[in-house]
């Protein structure tokens, strides 16, 4: 059994994020083709890896709307001005919901009142709530009953829906929480929204089909043509006679319909691009919706700046060179869809390569080196060139898993933390005895280094995944490099919130300088060089665009890594 004595050197990236910068366009379709759709701010998000989705939506006296941005709220007036910003959660802001006092919002746990600009928390005195459904006794905590809760149309109650043990819970609680009751659901259910009569409906598995059913959980769901799985958020008319929701276009992706809850034909609302979803209701019918804006795109630079190129013009990011610098390992595809969400971890996610020096950009994949159902990202190549690591969801797993470079050999697992591990992207050391990467420790749960033996001439795995010590830092491990003597690693770690998460960094093959990703003066995400003897950062890339996962090409002499901008435009419309 191989044993390694490692040293870390912690290089700390401690990322300030500008606020966002919000836009005000308004586009008026010509009266042959209603409804109208107006555009009303864009969310803007700090980095493409991490959760890409933006929670928003719209105040009952349809004055008002209040989207996320990472760990920050915002507010403002939905036809334009000042933004109330308020101070940062503690996590991401996944879900929001109005208050009909159209004032209060409620995300994550936490009151925000766009008057005052404070935040508090909804019970502070309160860890968890007590209720029973019939004989049958449930126990939520506050984290998970509130993750996405939704007020009443009156704002006197709120309701959400928990994983339970034999299925959902659709948990209903007074705004004080001094009551509760629980209906255990049979199924699984998602998005839960009030009527205006104020029943609570939902999306429910029904006979292996995504449907509309109120109340929440029923056995008859809603009957509309399409005949199509319905996917969340999910949101009524003020009378009640239409729910909007996401339904798959033949692309993959959703548009906003709006569909008769009494059944009938739905009506289509979007036809974008990208997903259209999230829809939120105000009083006078106005209806809140936002559409994707994700880009990706892998480049490449010399280390000075110069001959900045791009390498692929499809979807693509976490470059990796192979041992000959021919090569750039890549993932790719649409990634994020809501239609992947909601069957994740099966997302549009593959791993594949592309070529180095090639005298136009890449179109698709050279190479594909795997596309299972599940998302697969972040490979590396052996120093000898036979074997490929790779991160994968593969089987149920959340491990690093390996393959052959020819493709010869089975893809096996060779690490074993399993599902919520969340293990990071795969690297060789340069002995090519040593894999390193990034997963959840066992014992405290928060991110930590694991290396495991492998041998790079058969593949053998020669000493299992073992956590990697850093002292010196109470800090989040994001990602690892070795340096070239394989027993030094250089450490990013986190030791302030940042809205860029994973950014990644490079290590120059003579160990010298380490490349790594920071906002400029403007406050655009760049790739700046370090010296780790020690000295002042500079910067590699100025142009304005965002910048992340940098990785040194094999003969020093350039960077890759992938240029991104990924935003949620909100739109309103009155069907």
């Amino acid at each position: 059994m191989q044993r390694l004595t490692i040293r870390a050197t912690i290089l700390a990236v401690v990322v300030a994020v500008a606020a966002g910068v919000v836009t005000f366009i308004t586009y008026t379709s010509p009266k042959t083709q209603p409804p109208q759709l107006t555009s009303v701010a864009t969310a803007h998000q700090y980095g493409p890896v991490g959760y890409r989705d933006p929670a928003a939506a719209i105040s009952p006296d349809a004055r008002w709307i209040a989207y996320s941005e990472g760990r920050f709220l915002r507010v403002r007036a939905i036809g334009g001005g000042p933004v109330t910003e308020f101070a940062p959660a503690t996590a991401q802001i996944r879900h929001l919901s109005w208050r009909a006092d159209n004032k209060t919002v409620l995300a994550g746990g936490d009151l925000y009142d766009r008057v005052a600009g404070t935040r508090t928390a909804l019970w502070p005195n309160r860890t968890d709530l007590l209720a029973h459904d019939g004989p049958v006794a449930a126990t939520v905590s506050n984290g998970d009953l509130l993750r996405q809760a939704v007020w009443s149309r009156d704002g006197e109650a709120l309701a959400a829906i928990v994983s339970g043990r034999d299925g959902s819970q659709l948990w209903t609680v007074s705004a004080d929480g001094g009551s509760a009751h629980v209906h255990l659901l049979k199924s699984r259910a998602t998005s839960p929204a009030w009527t205006p009569r104020g029943d609570v409906g939902c999306i429910a598995a029904v006979a292996g089909r995504l449907r509309i059913t109120i109340p929440c959980g029923s056995g008859t769901p809603v009957r509309f043509t399409p005949d199509l799985d319905a996917y969340g958020p999910l949101a009524f008319s003020p009378d009640g006679a239409m729910a909007y929701v996401g339904l798959p276009n033949s692309g993959g992706t959703l548009d906003l319909w709006a569909a008769p809850t009494d059944g009938g034909s739905a009506r289509r609302l979007t036809a974008f691009s990208r997903d259209t979803y999230g829809p939120s209701v105000a009083n006078d019918g106005t209806v809140l919706f936002k559409s994707q804006s994700y880009r990706t795109a892998v480049a490449a630079a010399a280390t000075d700046g110069s001959a900045l190129r791009t390498l692929a013009t499809f979807q693509s990011e976490t470059p990796s060179w192979d041992p000959t610098g021919r090569w750039i390992g890549i993932t790719y595809g649409t990634w994020r869809r809501v239609v992947d969400d909601a069957n994740y971890p099966d997302i549009a996610q593959e791993v594949g390569i592309i070529a180095a020096d090639s005298g136009q950009p890449s179109t698709s994949p050279a190479r594909v080196v795997h596309d299972s159902s599940s998302e697969d990202q972040s490979m590396c190549w052996s120093p000898n060139g036979k074997w490929i690591a790779f991160h994968s969801h593969k089987e149920q797993s959340d491990d690093v898993w390996l393959r052959s470079a020819d493709g010869a050999a089975p893809v096996r697992r060779i690490s074993m933390l399993g599902r919520g591990a969340e293990t990071g992207w795969p690297r060789w050391s340069p002995d090519g005895r040593w894999v390193l990467f990034e997963g959840a420790s066992r014992q405290t749960k928060r991110s930590v280094l694991y290396v495991i033996g492998v041998d790079q001439r058969s593949g053998d795995v020669t000493a299992d995944a073992a956590e990697v010590p850093v002292s010196g830092m109470d800090a989040e491990i994001g990602h690892g490099e070795w340096l070239p003597d394989s027993t030094q690693i250089v450490v990013e770690a986190t030791e302030a919130a940042s809205e860029h998460e994973h950014p990644g960094l490079g290590i120059s093959p003579d160990g010298r300088e380490a490349a790594f990703i920071a906002p400029d003066a403007a406050g655009f995400f760049q790739i700046f060089r370090l010296p780790l003897d020690g000295g002042q950062p500079r910067p590699i890339t100025t142009d304005h665009s965002h910048k992340t996962q940098p990785a040194w090409s094999p003969d020093g002499r350039r960077l890759a890594f992938t240029v991104w901008e990924y935003n949620a435009q909100l739109w309103a419309i009155r069907p």
